[in-house]
């Protein structure tokens, strides 16, 4: 979705047009939910969290502001919300990771061994990075978000963002080559 695209959009939200809402869950709706899910690492919870997304995102349309780069509003909304869960639940905040990024991966012939041993080799992979360098790839693989709409989210400097994000596949790169996966 456009800026442009995305201007009307919250037009028609802002004009009580549930149909405003309907054009942004379309482009957006699976995103945020993998967001979520790479988050939260809860099927039941991220579903409920995206709902939740569009139904605040209904209530603080008028916040948003017109060229400033809707994608970072979005992922600044649901990034706060999942701090707010694990808030509002007692729970520590997990290392991030894109698991639900390598579930769409798999193929439909892939059997539910495999999937769990990429999971656990994926997350122990993941591990071996710092918090930030985690969020940035969650960021431009889950959310699919470019690396100046990270640097922007995340207040770093974009050669920053694009040099932490190589050096972390770097890392993931070399650790998988020399078979440290499990």
């Amino acid at each position: 979705m456009t800026d442009a695209e995305f201007d009307i959009a919250v037009k028609k939200i802002r004009n009580g047009d549930k149909n405003g809402l309907r054009m942004i869950y379309d482009a957006y709706g699976d995103r945020i939910y993998r967001l979520f899910f790479s988050k939260i690492r809860n099927h039941q919870d991220a579903e409920d969290l995206t709902s939740d997304f569009f139904l605040k995102l209904w209530e603080c349309v008028s916040s948003y502001q017109p060229g400033r780069g809707h994608k970072c509003w979005l992922t600044t909304i649901a990034r706060n919300m999942a701090v707010d869960y694990f808030r509002k639940s007692g729970r520590e905040t997990p290392v991030e990771d894109v698991e639900a990024v390598n579930e769409a991966a798999f193929t439909e012939h892939t059997t539910a061994e495999d999937q769990t041993i990429n999971k656990i080799q994926t997350s122990h992979l993941l591990s071996s990075l710092s918090e930030e360098e985690q969020e940035i790839v969650q960021l431009h693989i889950a959310a699919e978000l470019t690396f100046r709409e990270i640097a922007v989210i995340l207040k770093r400097p974009l050669g920053t963002v694009a040099w932490k994000y190589r050096n972390a596949i770097g890392k993931l790169q070399k650790l998988a080559k020399e078979g440290q996966l499990i």
